[in-house]
């Protein structure tokens, strides 16, 4: 098995000469020397993950948003020290039995975050207008004063008033996310111990959607790994019918391998999890700006354009997410038991539809869909078929076998019949010609094979099966739907049973 790497810290030992040091000295500074070396290297293999002093304040932070407080709650802080909390906002008496908040509720609770946000700004203005001192100020003023007295500058108080954020409670989001992901959880940590990862990045789609399989972004991420459209199709399979990126383990394959890529070009965990949002190149650039590869280092100390809040967040934020998973049970209680994908794979041997599948594995239609959450509405409403190389996967006490070993479609038959295309055009130059007093009978002379006749193609006639669509028939031979529209009768949509020449 690969084993991680990690740049390992050497111990320096200072203050001893050759002439101060005994012989008893020298074994007992030997003795010394090799046991603080095989502790370091077991604590860097151990714990892949560090916590920079600078870091702290952020992960407590997190902690308290995952865990502490609730979505009905708006923290007001500091963006760039997390750790500087000006208020808290509670709306929480607002809600009644789970009920979301009516539209006058969400505008006043809107109004009273930007009265909180010009408040705070107003006290920072006045410290800094008073040359940075709480002197003869309010207790509120004293209060913030007493805050960022670990902060160098005569304009500490003037930055931090264009830094102000609010930032709402995911306690109840969090929570249901653990459970979620718990299902999957052993065999996600599997996924990443036969890669050679630690197992514990195993945690990070908590932070990228809080396990949310459905989840979509504005930008077009999905699933739990949240995994870009163009990125997720060097890993998976995703196009028009099945999307792999909503299925939490395939996602987690390919997110692991993703990982290691980045691991592999950074060299440290703590910077490929970075990059795992900010983009390998973009975490590159800062080690080479800072000069160095802690992360710490390079939160503090990187000021690229997109190297935003966000970025800047995100390892601290994975940290307190090992924190708070880690005492689920303690900080949540009883959380509710989720279901999750279960069954044995088959690689599809040819284009299937979900009623096929169903009735070849002997398994309900709803359960194959509930197995197989990478399968779009196009498939699971019968409109469109299962691509072949597809992994299948069939809930327990389904007959896999019977999916491999399925004959594919029969072959339609293939006729000779004239183009509909030549037909009219033949028609329309029929009458032209007639306007101009010229024989339509000269456009085909007996014996010569007239415009229809060099127009005539080869064609299928093909029966439309449950589930198919115009774009799903027009892919299967080679054509567009266009051209079917030509030769038939066809609005957009078509009819089980019904038949439709296809132009080869």
């Amino acid at each position: 098995m690969r084993m991680w790497r990690r740049r390992q810290s050497r111990p320096r030992i200072a203050g001893f000469t050759a002439a101060r040091v005994s012989r008893a000295g020298v074994l007992l500074l030997l003795s010394t020397l090799v046991l603080t070396i095989a502790a370091t290297a077991a604590r860097a293999e151990d714990d892949p993950f560090p916590r920079p002093r600078v870091l702290q304040p952020a992960i407590a932070f997190w902690r308290d948003i995952f865990a502490k407080y609730s979505e009905h709650q708006v923290v007001v802080h500091d963006d760039w020290y997390l750790g500087k909390v000006y208020e808290v906002l509670d709306f929480r008496s607002w809600v009644e039995d789970g009920q979301p908040l009516t539209m006058p509720q969400i505008n006043e609770k809107k109004r009273q975050v930007e009265e909180a946000e010009a408040r705070v700004r107003d006290i920072l203005l006045r410290l800094d207008a008073n040359g940075g001192s709480a002197d003869g100020l309010g207790p509120d003023e004293h209060k913030v004063a007493k805050m960022f007295a670990d902060v160098d500058g005569d304009d500490k108080f003037r930055l931090a008033a264009d830094r102000i954020r609010t930032q709402a409670g995911l306690r109840e989001r969090f929570a249901l996310g653990i459970a979620r992901q718990r299902p999957y959880l052993a065999r996600m940590e599997r996924i990443f111990g036969e890669e050679g990862m630690p197992p514990q990045l195993a945690r990070l789609p908590l932070i990228e959607s809080c396990f949310d399989v459905n989840a979509y972004s504005k930008v077009g991420a999905a699933g739990v790994w949240q995994f870009m459209p163009s990125t997720g199709r060097q890993y998976m399979m995703v196009n028009d019918a099945v999307d792999e990126r909503k299925d939490p383990l395939r996602a987690t394959r390919a997110a692991a391998r993703h990982l290691m890529a980045d691991y592999d070009a950074l060299g440290e965990w703590p910077l490929a999890i970075t990059a795992y949002n900010h983009g390998r190149g973009g975490v590159a650039r800062g080690t080479d700006e800072v000069s160095s590869v802690d992360i710490g280092d390079v939160v503090m100390g990187y000021r690229g354009k997109a190297f935003g809040f966000a970025s800047r967040n995100f390892y601290a934020e994975f940290l307190a997410a090992l924190d708070v998973s880690s005492r689920a049970d303690e900080l949540f209680g009883d959380l509710p038991r989720m279901p999750s994908v279960e069954g044995e794979e088959v690689e599809l041997p040819h284009p299937m539809g979900i009623h096929q599948a169903a009735s070849l594995a002997g398994v309900g239609r709803e359960d194959l869909i509930v197995a197989n959450p990478a399968l779009l509405s196009s498939v699971t409403d019968g409109r469109a078929y299962m691509p072949r190389g597809y992994r299948l996967r069939i809930p327990s006490g389904g007959d896999a076998v019977q999916v491999a070993n399925a004959e594919p479609p029969p072959r339609v038959e293939r006729v000779e019949v004239a183009s509909r295309k030549a037909t009219r055009r033949v028609s329309t130059l029929a009458s032209a010609k007639s306007r101009r007093g010229v024989a339509t009978a000269s456009a085909a002379p007996s014996g010569r094979p007239g415009a229809a006749a060099k127009k005539s193609s080869a064609v299928v006639v093909h029966r439309v099966k449950p589930g198919q669509t115009l774009g799903g028939i027009a892919r299967q031979y080679g054509t567009t739907v266009e051209a079917i529209r030509d030769h038939n009768k066809v609005g957009k949509s078509v009819q089980s049973g019904q038949r439709l020449r296809i132009p080869s």
